[in-house]
């Protein structure tokens, strides 16, 4: 009998430029913070109702992630999620996606990206539980267009 569960979060972003598709940046694993955890935990245990992602925040920081991370080193942007649908065949699989347009988020050269969930994530800065950090270097242009795509599974180990 297999007794282990583990949780895999990953990421990729399908960059737009004129109606193209420019690059997508391929499927990576990011890391779950310890605040992701205790946000399932305390689901769990009724502690809490509320653990859905809610938010997907943009920084500017090269420091890298830290299982303690509770926020981005520098958020610049932040934005509500587009999308969450359920894989409808593998159990356990979340899909979450963001979309940011052409004129968005081209102030800063975006350096970490993190998403926060909760009853407390809001448009605020700093706002609800940061799942997850993952550090990606680029500077967005006001001709090109991000999907940020997520995907959680819960699975038997």
């Amino acid at each position: 009998m297999n007794i282990l569960t583990s949780w895999l979060g990953q990421w990729e972003i399908e960059i737009v430029e004129s109606g193209e598709v420019k690059e997508i940046v391929p499927l990576k694993n990011n890391l779950i913070t310890d605040a992701g955890l205790n946000i399932l935990r305390d689901m769990l245990k009724g502690d809490i109702t509320d653990a859905q992602i809610k938010y997907v925040a943009l920084g500017s920081s090269i420091i890298s992630p830290d299982s303690s991370d509770t926020k981005l080193w520098d958020e610049q942007f932040r934005k509500s999620v587009t999308s969450r649908n359920n894989d409808p065949v593998i159990p356990g699989k979340l899909y979450t996606e963001l979309y940011i347009s052409d004129i968005e988020a081209n102030s800063f050269r975006c350096e970490e990206i993190g998403w926060f969930a909760g009853v407390g994530a809001a448009e605020t800065k700093d706002s609800g539980i940061m799942i997850a950090r993952v550090l990606y270097s680029r500077q967005k242009s006001s001709t090109e267009s991000w999907t940020i795509r997520r995907t959680d599974t819960i699975s038997r180990g």
